[in-house]
């Protein structure tokens, strides 16, 4: 019997026509049904069975067949529809099975692909987080900084810190250079006399009379002061730079009373520095002499030592007109610092001059000298060659008495 009424067969064969199973309940595996429906369609449209399902699902090749072998529950659904087939004088397609895309080389083929992203995460872990490395560059250099600011902290404080104590240091000396009473405020760190002076003095008095050739004994800065001559204010102005220091904690100054004696030590030493005089001298002790009747003058320091003063003459002492120097090695440098009597030089303008270099000025008068005796060898002179002592000149002078004295005076008074 057809399976649809009032059909006529198709082609007028017979033998294309289905013959209806018997009317019973049949339960088959879904692969059985699927059988027999394709079947029934595939009798109703010759030729269908030659074309291709599209779709992923599709009838495996021999290659295929080859390549995946079925299991054994596939294998038994297989035989459990070739039976029905046969029953109902058919036999069933194979049945169809999934054949999943090809892998990248890497691929896990266990699992289906699930796209180019969820590949990637599966070669690279996955979706687990990385660990992140402590520290690394950026760790480093921030360490770097912090030490670099650090040490410029720390070297900027120090510089602040040595400024400031500097000019502490600065203003303490200043104001204990000062004579005493003159600050009002509290009682300077050092007291007067201890400090960096400059002593201006004029040049008073030139004596030659320990040569009989006056041009070899000159005085710096070679002009002598005439107070009714106001240009030898300056011309005559002799400037020398010392420093006065303590040896102890105790030493003799301006208002110093218990010491009666003359020429007591001080306690004090006095150095040179930066003069026009090339004079030089180190820690040389002073001597106090405190104000008495009996010598009339005031409290003042002493201080002296021999040297050797060279004086370059003022005219050739030979025929050829060569160059000389003349040595005076006996000469005493003497120095007496007074600690109240008033100065009367410089006046005027330089009255408020504050000394070379910035030192202070001696506040009170001063007296500066160089004095050498004649005899033998005085001076004894050499002619100069290309900047050097040369040979001795023994007819420019004839030796003078011992008590002859030449003397260069300084004073500011």
């Amino acid at each position: 019997m057809p399976i649809f009424a009032n059909t006529t067969p198709i082609g007028g064969r017979p033998e294309s026509q289905l013959r209806l199973p018997a009317k019973k309940r049949i339960s088959t595996p879904a692969a059985a049904r699927l059988s027999t429906i394709t079947e029934g369609i595939n009798a109703l449209n010759p030729g269908a069975s030659d074309v291709q399902p599209r779709g992923i699902l599709r009838r495996p090749s021999s290659t295929a067949a080859s390549t995946i072998r079925p299991t054994p529950s596939r294998r038994a659904s297989r035989e459990t529809a070739g039976r029905t087939s046969r029953d109902t004088t058919r036999s069933a397609p194979p049945a169809y099975d999934w054949v999943p895309e090809p892998g990248i080389g890497d691929e896990d083929l266990r699992a289906p692909v699930e796209g180019e992203k969820l590949a990637e995460l599966r070669r690279n872990g996955g979706y687990m987080r990385k660990r992140r490395s402590r520290g690394g560059w950026g760790r480093l250099v921030l360490i770097v900084g912090l030490l670099f600011l650090a040490l410029l902290a720390l070297a900027v404080g120090l510089g602040v810190g040595m400024t400031r104590k500097h000019q502490t240091n600065s203003n303490s000396g200043a104001q204990s250079s000062q004579p005493a009473g003159t600050n009002p405020s509290a009682a300077p760190i050092q007291q007067f006399p201890l400090g960096e002076y400059s002593m201006i003095t004029a040049l008073r008095t030139v004596a030659t009379n320990c040569t009989s050739n006056p041009s070899t004994w000159r005085c710096y800065p070679y002009t002598t002061y005439d107070p009714s001559d106001g240009s030898t204010n300056t011309s005559s102005l002799a400037n020398f730079n010392w420093i006065i220091s303590d040896t102890s904690s105790t030493y003799a100054t301006n208002l110093t009373t218990s010491m009666s004696s003359q020429d007591t030590p001080s306690n004090l030493t006095i150095s040179s520095t930066n003069n026009p005089f090339s004079i030089s001298f180190t820690n040389q002790s002073l001597l106090y002499t405190p104000a008495s009747s009996t010598n009339a003058s005031s409290a003042h320091y002493t201080f002296s030592f021999t040297q050797s003063k060279s004086v370059i003459p003022s005219t050739s002492l030979l025929s050829s007109g060569a160059a000389a120097e003349c040595f005076f090695n006996n000469t005493i440098f003497t120095g007496t610092l007074y600690l109240d009597a008033a100065s009367t030089f410089p006046s005027g303008s330089l009255a408020s001059e504050t000394g070379i270099g910035g030192y202070t000025p001696w506040p009170y008068a001063l007296e500066i000298s160089q004095t050498s005796g004649g005899g033998a060898d005085v001076p004894a002179c050499y002619e100069m060659v290309n900047g050097g002592v040369g040979n001795r000149i023994t007819t420019a002078t004839t030796p003078e008495a011992g008590s002859a004295e030449c003397i260069c005076d300084y004073r500011n008074y």
